[in-house]
């Protein structure tokens, strides 16, 4: 088992002129969404707790396209609708038997886009009754701040009001690991997390 930890750089950077705070980070030792070559899921980290924020607008779609959902992996924000739609001839079922979010569209080809609201945070696999290759992921993250992490083991989150959080790191092979930062109205965080037992030292 990977045992992953955070290692939190209370450098705070005076940003002139900023109306919310940052957090700029690197990850050292993990997948950065590279696990195996036809993995498709990226490192992700976000942010829980502070104060209310509001839903994104957005309509995500996860279309049944050559056979495939697309895209193969897929990350909202809880309360956040995502569209369904076949762009095949073929018919397609879509489904889940998720924890996080139960439901099953039935079979449909070529007609009007379905819908699912994603309330709940957590992890959703879904899937094709008549297509057992067809399979998608949705990670329903808490708030809208969030980021993939790079090949180059990066990662940035901007515009988050100032208060206190817990950042998640969530690499795919196990439950997340988290660590509690305060963000600061005008200025930044450098965040380090480093995939071993103890962390090997800070980011300059």
């Amino acid at each position: 088992m990977r045992y992953l930890t955070l290692a939190l750089v209370w450098i705070l950077l005076a940003a002139q002129g900023a109306a919310a705070g940052t957090i700029d980070g690197t990850a050292a030792g993990v997948s950065t969404g590279k696990r195996g070559s036809s993995s498709t899921q990226p490192d992700v980290v976000w942010l829980d707790g502070g104060k209310g924020f509001s839903i994104p607008k957005k309509v995500p779609t996860l279309a049944q396209h050559g056979a495939q959902f697309v895209p193969p992996f897929l990350i909202v924000v809880a309360g956040q609708t995502v569209q369904m739609v076949n762009q095949d001839q073929i018919a397609h079922g879509v489904y889940s038997d998720s924890t996080v979010k139960k439901f099953n569209l039935g079979y449909f080809a070529g007609s009007r886009p379905k819908s699912v609201t994603f309330d709940q945070p957590g992890l959703v696999e879904v899937r094709c009754p008549l297509h057992s290759a067809m399979h998608g992921t949705i990670l329903v993250v808490p708030s809208p701040y969030y980021a993939t992490v790079q090949a180059d083991g990066s990662f940035h989150i901007g515009n988050i009001p100032a208060g206190k959080y817990r950042l998640n790191f969530w690499s795919g092979d196990g439950p997340p690991v988290s660590e509690e930062v305060s963000v600061p109205q005008d200025g930044r965080i450098l965040v380090h997390v480093d995939s071993g037992r103890h962390h090997t030292g800070t980011m300059k």
